[in-house]
C-alpha cells in the first residue's frame, strides 16, 4: 500500500491517518468492538462479501452511482440497519459496497 498524507496533519502514512491521529480518532469514536463490530460481525460481513463476489464478481452495486468494478479487497460489509440502531448481524441483512461508496453513504439510511 503506498504512503498517503494523513488527513489531519499531512504526514506520510499508510491508510487515512498517521498512527497518532488514528489513535486519537479511535478514542473519540470508540473502538471497533465498542461500536459493535465484533468478531461475529466480521465473520458475517466476510460471508456476505464472499457470497456477493461468487454471484456478481468484484463489482460494487454502487450507492447513488451505477454499479462499478472494483478490486475485491475494496468491498466492505454495510448494514441495511446500523448496528447502533439495533441492526442484526445476519449476513442476509448486510449489503456489500466498496469502501468509497460505504464512506459516501455513511449513516444516511
Amino acid at each position: 500500500m503506498p504512503l498517503t498524507p494523513c488527513l489531519d496533519c499531512g504526514a506520510p502514512t499508510r491508510g487515512n491517518r498517521c498512527p497518532a491521529h488514528r489513535k486519537a480518532r479511535e478514542h473519540a469514536r470508540g473502538s471497533r468492538q465498542e461500536r459493535g463490530y465484533t468478531d461475529a460481525w466480521l465473520t458475517a460481513a466476510r460471508q456476505a462479501i464472499a457470497t456477493h463476489v461468487a454471484a456478481h464478481g468484484p463489482v460494487c452495486p454502487g450507492w447513488q452511482r451505477p454499479p462499478h468494478p472494483v478490486d475485491a479487497a475494496e468491498l466492505t460489509g454495510d448494514h441495511h440497519v446500523a448496528l447502533a440502531q439495533g441492526g442484526p448481524l445476519l449476513p442476509d441483512r448486510i449489503a456489500v459496497l466498496c469502501k468509497s461508496c460505504n464512506a459516501s453513504k455513511g449513516a444516511t439510511r
